[in-house]
């Protein structure tokens, strides 16, 4: 399934992905995640073995380490120094921060095994979802829509609007 909407995305354009994550590599984060007492589920490791982390159209899904496209300005965060961040900012939470826009916080609550995106500014839920697979095709889906209804926006129809508004 990741792989048909990452397909989407990508006839989009703009997506940077890295390589699929290696288990061992997995292990190693799932255990420096279980120091700090968060547990990062199994279907966000499935994810990681489609890709290693991902930004696109403004969402960045965490990676087990931090990735630069140079050439284009891309990055993508590490899950381990996110979550000491989201740890520290929210005092201990055993949420699983997974990734985020502008405006928003991906996470997974262990306590409600469910993934939620969480508004920024407020701290207030704004959505949750059963399954990783459910939240990143409701993300993408939604980007995808942004950036059509962007690029159907004609200037100068705006503009012609505005002066018959004068």
């Amino acid at each position: 399934m990741y792989n048909e909407l990452l397909s989407n995305a990508q006839e989009v354009g703009g997506v940077f992905k890295t390589s699929p994550i290696k288990p061992n590599d997995l292990t190693e984060v799932q255990k420096k995640l279980e120091k700090m007492g968060v547990f990062l589920p199994e279907e966000y490791g499935d994810f990681l073995f489609t890709t290693n982390g991902l930004f696109w159209a403004g969402l960045e899904f965490f990676g087990s380490h931090s990735a630069q496209d140079k050439k284009n300005g891309y990055n993508i965060t590490g899950l381990i120094e996110q979550n000491m961040l989201y740890q520290a900012l929210n005092k201990g939470s055993e949420k699983a921060f997974i990734g985020r826009t502008d405006e928003e916080n991906f996470v997974y609550n262990p306590s409600q095994n469910s993934y939620e995106i969480i508004d920024e500014f407020s701290g207030e839920e704004v959505k949750n979802f059963a399954h990783f697979e459910e939240m990143f095709d409701y993300l993408i889906k939604e980007q995808i829509e942004i950036i059509q209804n962007y690029v159907g926006f004609n200037e100068d129809s705006f503009l012609d609007e505005k002066e018959e508004e004068l």
